[in-house]
């Protein structure tokens, strides 16, 4: 590299204005190479051992030879990198992420509810076992009052300061200190958001030309089912989709539905996305026994791995066994999405007092969720809490026809 020339003749000056060029490295993947250069504008600051016995040090001096320097940089910036994950925070210093900005002043007897989000630095190990940075130990968070006029007051009440998973939108919901809060799992949960179609054919989508309709004239069970709609000679397989949300990664899955065909339709079978889930095996509308109680629908079914938290499942018409120039005509009814790897009775919210529809949903448009002896339990773990958890701590009222997380 060439050579660096330090004008400054102040007498051991921990800052030397100098000028020249400095050979840098650019970070590749495999291997970092040569390339490049860095202008120097401003000062270096460098460490000149002092001679015994001192000695004064006037005019100029070069430095010979290779000058090494060390840069704090971002992770993966230079040789030494950590991975982070996919949507992760930059590791490199604190920020602010998601906020509700600043708010006015709530009218009285009101409150809002302002918020932010506050990514602190990660350790950042480089190689020899040492750290570019720590983690940050101790964060101080507050809240500023702007604005204000004489003689007027702000009440603050309910304040959390939390831990937030990565993607989160908002803050969860407030929860008293050493409050313990209960989510009672159910027995048995449907994933379908959509399960009978009594309110319609929200959550459905068409694909490749297919149409869909709320149909009261056919149904399986209720009062009306789906009905899908194939045009003639389709330029691949067609019928519908919908996601299946709330799902857990790694664990498997069964969708089933009842179906019914009209005359001259092609074969229907169910099936899962390829990108979002794993499919282990299905059965088609061809091969399906009849229902027992309605000899006209049969059960079809697709069992999965999911590899999401939103899969995509749907059933449609095989375009090859479809009769040319006519179109295929099916029905779906009675949608079960369960944890497990074979098909079990359909069940949805409005089956009894054991059943109940999603708490933050609307009946008939939001997933399902089943509690044997309901009524028994549900007071029995209410006293279970009262008595056993500890004193000092408060249990709030057990959730119940919420998505559990594990």
């Amino acid at each position: 590299m060439p050579n660096l020339t330090f004008s400054d003749t102040t007498e051991f000056f921990n800052r030397f204005a100098v000028s020249g060029t400095i050979d840098a490295r650019t970070y590749r993947v495999h291997r970092p190479e040569l390339a490049g250069q860095v202008t120097i504008d401003g000062g270096l600051v460098i460490t000149v051992p002092r001679p015994k016995p001192l000695a004064p040090l006037a005019g100029q001096f070069t430095v010979h030879g290779t000058l090494a320097a060390g840069v704090k940089a971002p992770a993966a910036a230079f040789k030494d990198f950590s991975h982070y994950p996919y949507q992760g925070v930059d590791p490199a210093k604190a920020w602010i992420g998601i906020t509700s900005g600043s708010l006015k002043s709530a009218v009285s007897g009101s409150y809002s509810r302002p918020y932010t989000a506050i990514t602190g630095p990660v350790d950042y190990p480089v190689s020899g076992g040492g750290y570019a940075w720590k983690r940050a130990a101790y964060a101080a968070v507050g809240f500023k009052f702007a604005s204000m006029s004489a003689n007027k007051h702000q009440i603050l009440d309910a304040v959390q300061f939390e831990p937030l998973p990565l993607g989160a939108t908002g803050p969860s919901a407030y929860q008293n200190a050493r409050e313990l809060r209960v989510v009672v799992k159910p027995t048995r949960l449907n994933y379908a958001d959509n399960p009978n179609f009594e309110s319609g054919i929200t959550g459905t989508s068409a694909l490749n030309g297919a149409t869909l309709e709320a149909d009261s004239s056919t149904w399986w069970r209720g009062t009306q089912s789906l009905k899908v709609t194939v045009p003639s000679n389709p330029t691949a397989n067609a019928g519908f989709n919908f996601a299946a949300r709330g799902l857990i990664p790694g664990r498997r899955y069964t969708l089933s539905a009842r179906i019914a065909i009209a005359q001259s339709c092609g074969s229907v079978y169910p099936w899962s996305s390829s990108t979002s889930t794993t499919m282990k095996y299905r059965t088609w509308y061809k091969d399906a026994p009849q229902d027992a109680t309605n000899p006209r629908w049969r059960t079809v079914s697709v069992t999965f791995d999911a590899k999401a938290s939103v899969c995509w499942v749907g059933f449609s018409v095989e375009r090859t066994t479809m009769p040319s120039g006519q179109p295929s005509i099916y029905w779906v009814d009675g949608v079960l999405v369960e944890e497990g790897g074979s098909v079990r009775d359909y069940f949805d919210g409005s089956m009894g007092e054991d059943y109940l529809w999603e708490s933050s949903g609307t009946a008939n448009l939001a997933r399902s969720y089943f509690y044997e002896n309901y009524v028994e339990r549900s007071y029995l773990i209410r006293t279970l809490l009262e008595e056993n958890v500890p004193l000092g701590t408060t249990s709030s009222v057990p959730q119940y026809a919420v998505l559990p997380t594990q």
